[in-house]
């Protein structure tokens, strides 16, 4: 039987020379991706950032063959990674076709795909019915000051052009110069800041009728892979350009909450520096209302990160 109800993530982790995230392309230039914020002290700034987005398909990513080894049920479009999970289902479409009310449809996905019941999807097949992700990521924010974007000048050669003789660069077609594609690349370094929240009372339930869906047993099977993918998120940030600017990942620290109750597992900013005392206070204010509800870990290393969640996992 699950004993959590829900987790919260709140982290700062320093990524050294990565583009998980760009813009796109313009002439031969990569954009990096950067956002506006408002820092503690109430001032503008400029800073690269990760979309939420990303970190959630890299999340999906990681959940999806943890759930496929625990055989819980995955429609075709979660084992093949297609974000639109049950809706590029033929089966499920034949399925939900006769069904009566978004509650019965909910009730299917819950039953049929637990990528699409953690993940969440909007079903779009003859209606709408949607089922809100129980995982939530924020942006991943560059601390002002603290992060860094450099362009550098690449060279994609061409095998056919290095045949050509020595000193016709240049010459025009065929030459090395004439077939060299150039381009410039981001790469971004910087402490950044990470939340996270996993609803995991609400695995399985049906966002309608608020009836589990699946066993008791089940629900725990799914909520422990939710915990573990979270964690090899952490280990493992499996986003664009990693074939050539795979991220160092230097250093990790931060909080995990964890609440027992409808109470929340408190998240605050890592922007703000003392995210981790005030997500402590929180959780003695949560505390006094209901006893022994709200649990807060801290972490100094990516180690003791991974430790804190699987411990989680374990327990939960």
């Amino acid at each position: 039987m699950l004993k959590l109800n829900s987790l919260s993530l709140s982290a700062r982790v320093t990524f050294d020379l990565h583009n998980l995230n760009s813009e796109g392309t313009e002439g031969n230039q990569q954009q990096t991706r950067m956002v506006h914020i408002v820092d503690e002290a109430g001032e503008r700034q400029i800073v690269n950032a990760i979309s939420g987005d990303m970190f959630k398909h890299i999340f999906v990513g990681h959940l999806t063959p943890l759930l496929e080894r625990d055989g819980q049920p995955l429609s075709s479009g979660a084992r093949q990674l297609n974000p639109d999970r049950v809706n590029a289902d033929p089966e499920f479409k034949k399925t939900i076709k006769d069904l009566e009310g978004g509650s019965a449809v909910l009730a299917a996905i819950a039953k049929q795909c637990a990528v699409t019941d953690i993940a969440g999807a909007l079903i779009t097949e003859g209606r709408a019915v949607a089922r809100k992700s129980c995982v939530e990521f924020g942006w991943v924010v560059g601390l002002p000051e603290k992060t860094v974007t450099e362009q550098y000048f690449h060279v994609k050669y061409d095998p056919e052009s290095r045949s050509g003789a020595t000193g016709q660069e240049g010459k025009g077609e065929g030459t090395v110069a004439g077939r060299q594609a150039i381009f410039h690349r981001p790469a971004n370094s910087g402490i950044y800041a990470l939340i996270c929240n996993i609803e995991l009372g609400r695995i399985g339930v049906n966002d309608i009728t608020r009836r589990l869906e699946i066993s008791m047993d089940d629900q725990l099977v799914r909520a422990r892979a939710a915990v573990r993918a979270l964690m090899a998120t952490l280990l493992c940030p499996a986003g664009a350009q990693r074939n050539t600017q795979n991220p160092h990942i230097v250093a990790c620290e931060g909080v995990v909450a964890t609440s027992k109750s409808s109470l929340p597992a408190p998240t605050v900013s890592p922007l703000n520096h003392e995210y981790g005392s005030q997500i402590e206070k929180i959780a003695g204010t949560l505390n006094g209302i209901q006893s022994d509800t709200v649990k807060v870990h801290r972490f100094g290393t990516l180690a003791e990160a991974a430790a804190v969640l699987e411990n989680i996992a374990t327990e939960a």
